[in-house]
């Protein structure tokens, strides 16, 4: 691993110097560097599967799921591409899942580095969800410009679908903050997340858009702020041919909220650490 800045000495005695706000975020700065390295190493290493199923298993879903459509001969609500809407409706979901799953373990297989006095369980968090969500963003990027090639079909709005998966890793991230400070205090976590995440698909909005359902559904479906994170990247690829509803402020208010929570719950967790 990178030497981590603001590491304590061994015997050292003397209390240092309170950082300037400036040299604070410098510090942090060189902390989440370090830390991203060592994630990028851990997480894709040596052999790299880790890395190649980020292309794999969007892959496999989507080609399956539209040779199942092709072979039916049906098309989807709205003439949208079979091959589009389900490849790239799998991977937010794959963010959202990486970034949730691998919380509970967060703390537990990083919790050496805790010893470093400048690092803190936030630094290990926001290392590891930028990671997964620049890896997954840039496996989204390979898939439209293929997409784009063997269909014909490039997204409309680019923009929109770099939004979507933003709003798509903030809530993940809060709700991963949550799970990590939860996992200090019992197992549990660790053993109904993975399950609770795919249990969850049906309803996060990988499967459907907002006008293919009743109205009353898609009032309910729109409390869910995930669904919202798809209608966006969905706008983005397909543009106007397709009606998106969708509200950003809400994601954000959200997203907020989660965090925040996550942030205080880390802290209590923190304290009941024994490092």
């Amino acid at each position: 691993m990178p030497e981590v800045p603001g590491a304590m000495p061994s015997g050292a005695a003397r209390r240092p110097e309170p950082l300037t706000l400036r040299a604070a975020a410098r510090v942090q700065r060189q902390v989440i560097g370090a830390l991203l390295l060592r994630e990028l190493s851990t997480r894709f290493g040596r052999e790299n599967l880790g890395f190649l199923w980020l292309f794999l298993e969007p892959a496999l879903l989507g080609g399956t799921i539209g040779l199942v459509h092709h072979l039916s001969g049906r098309g989807l609500p709205g003439g949208v591409d079979v091959l589009s809407f389900w490849v790239l409706g799998y991977i937010p979901f794959f963010l959202f899942r990486s970034v949730v799953n691998r919380a509970p373990v967060a703390i537990v297989s990083n919790q050496s580095l805790l010893y470093h006095r400048r690092i803190t369980i936030l630094d290990i968090m926001l290392a590891r969800d930028l990671l997964e969500g620049a890896a997954v963003l840039g496996a989204m990027a390979v898939f439209v410009l293929a997409i784009g090639l063997a269909t014909g079909t490039w997204p409309e709005q680019p923009a929109k679908l770099v939004l979507g998966m933003a709003l798509m890793l903030m809530i993940a991230h809060g709700i991963g903050l949550l799970i990590s400070a939860g996992s200090v205090y019992t197992e549990m976590f660790e053993r109904i997340t993975h399950m609770v995440t795919y249990l969850s698909l049906p309803i996060l909005g990988s499967f459907f858009m907002v006008f293919w359902l009743p109205t009353e559904v898609q009032e309910m479906v729109l409390w869910i702020p995930t669904v919202h994170c798809f209608e966006i990247v969905r706008e983005g690829q397909f543009g106007s041919a397709v009606p998106t509803t969708y509200d950003v402020s809400y994601v954000l208010a959200c997203a907020a909220l989660l965090n925040l929570f996550g942030l205080a719950a880390l802290r209590k967790a923190r304290r009941d650490m024994v490092v």
